[in-house]
């Protein structure tokens, strides 16, 4: 655990973070004084943030959907609902960490739910997700709460149960998906839509090597860090101390979602859509590819290709899964 505790990539980072005019040295300190979970808590109060993640990019948002669907404007909700739910209705379910809640507006616009318990630690999110609940007209279907897992204790309660990128932030995870089995009714369904690479975002050297050399063949003019004259040289792992004071449960056991789901569940489906490479590659300048020149569009086919080849090839496994478990009747 000590090893990587502090890196030259963390005072990159630091000095990023003071540049931007949202942040100041206050809030870095104010983190130090701070409980583990109430540092989680502030890491996700926000409710939107600069495009600088991968997901911010229109283009990798499809190129998710076809690994996922086959088809690039079909994304996994309509998969998951046409193939898995299509003879379903009045379906009771649970939403793990739904943060603003914009998940869940798209479950209950299918029509398929009776009714949708989300829950999240975040008091500002829940409360950001009940207005709009309201105002899309669907406050009568899902229930949101601010709630710890821990506080559900009813057994075989749900037909299904959503983990779209929250279950790498529990821990620990044998405990947690033991209580995933008990709260799923018999032959119930979980999606898990999550981040499964390494710990604490440690990445492997394979995983680095190949993302920057990737990020050398990109044009100088994509590389700005956002609203800064910085350009991004190189990707670095983040410093094990930076991780735990940015957010302590932030991958905190991801290597160990799918041993422990597997223990557990039937796999029914399993989709893997990458990340190893491009979740680091457009970490913290994607606002520079949110754009139609043609430029950007081939390169960002290029990326694509890229991780894609050293997927199949099994040079570097995926770091993002969609996947579809079953609880067997017991």
């Amino acid at each position: 655990m000590l090893k990587n505790l502090i890196n030259v990539g963390d005072f990159l980072e630091l000095y990023i973070f003071l540049k931007r005019r949202e942040r100041s040295l206050y809030n870095l300190l104010s983190r130090l004084f701070t409980f583990s979970k109430n540092r989680t808590k502030s890491a996700w109060s926000h409710f939107k943030s600069p495009p600088t993640h991968w997901w911010d990019i229109p283009q990798i948002i499809e190129n998710w959907n076809f690994l996922i669907s086959g088809n690039p404007q079909t994304d996994y909700y309509d998969y998951f609902i046409t193939t898995f739910l299509y003879e379903k209705t009045n379906l009771f379910a649970l939403s793990l960490g739904c943060g603003t809640g914009h998940r869940e507006l798209k479950w209950a616009a299918s029509g398929k739910f009776i009714q949708i318990d989300a829950i999240d630690l975040s008091p500002k999110r829940i409360e950001f997700a009940k207005k709009e609940a309201l105002e899309e007209g669907f406050s009568h279907i899902i229930n949101y709460q601010t709630m710890d897992f821990d506080k559900i204790t009813e057994e075989n309660k749900y037909d299904l149960i959503f983990c779209e990128q929250s279950l790498h932030h529990f821990s620990p995870m044998e405990k947690v998906v033991n209580k995933i089995n008990r709260i799923l009714k018999p032959d119930g369904l979980l999606l898990v839509n999550e981040y499964v690479g390494p710990n604490r975002f440690q990445w492997v050297t394979e995983q680095l090597y190949y993302t920057n050399m990737l990020l050398k063949e990109i044009p100088d003019k994509y590389k700005y860090y956002y609203n800064s004259r910085l350009k991004k040289r190189k990707q670095y792992k983040p410093g094990i101390f930076r991780m735990i004071l940015s957010d302590p449960s932030e991958a905190i056991e991801s290597e160990n979602i799918l041993p422990e789901l597997n223990k557990k569940f039937r796999l029914v489906q399993q989709k893997e859509y990458g990340g190893t490479i491009l979740h680091l590659l457009f970490n913290g300048i994607a606002q520079n590819f949110i754009n139609e020149a043609e430029e950007t569009l081939n390169i960002l086919k290029k990326c694509f290709q890229f991780e894609n080849e050293l997927l199949h090839s099994k040079k570097i496994k995926s770091d993002f899964i969609f996947a579809v478990y079953k609880k067997e009747f017991e």
